[in-house]
């Protein structure tokens, strides 16, 4: 009379640890690529790729920069831009105003590296 019941848990059971299954190897390949993204010189383009005319204000946070430079086509991804910033120790307070010629085939280390030298920027 419940011979189904059986049958019916088997099934729950394989549908739940295939989803767990896909779960872990969805997290572990992003996991992957975040980090490759962190620690990896990262490139939007190789050589010699395309000159950007990239402006900072005062008023911009350091993820509004981040956000700016994702949507301006010079970094891959502003999270693991922003960690790798954050592994450089570099401040906000760091980045001057100003209007700055930056290249799609710069790495992260790079970009950051121009956004807090004082002479990386036309006036």
């Amino acid at each position: 009379m419940n011979s189904w019941k059986p049958a019916v848990m088997t099934s729950v059971y394989i549908v739940l640890y295939s989803l767990l299954v896909l779960s872990v190897v969805f997290l572990c390949y992003h996991g992957y690529r975040f980090c490759y993204d962190v620690f990896a010189d990262v490139r939007v383009e190789q050589q010699p790729g395309e000159d950007i005319t990239f402006s900072v204000s005062s008023a911009d946070s350091f993820r509004d920069i981040a956000a700016k430079l994702q949507d301006k086509g010079v970094i891959c991804d502003r999270y693991s831009f922003l960690a790798r910033a954050g592994i450089m120790k570099t401040d906000r307070n760091k980045i001057y105003s100003g209007k700055y010629i930056l290249n799609n085939s710069m790495t992260y280390e790079q970009v950051i590296n121009r956004l807090t030298v004082s002479e990386g920027f036309d006036k």
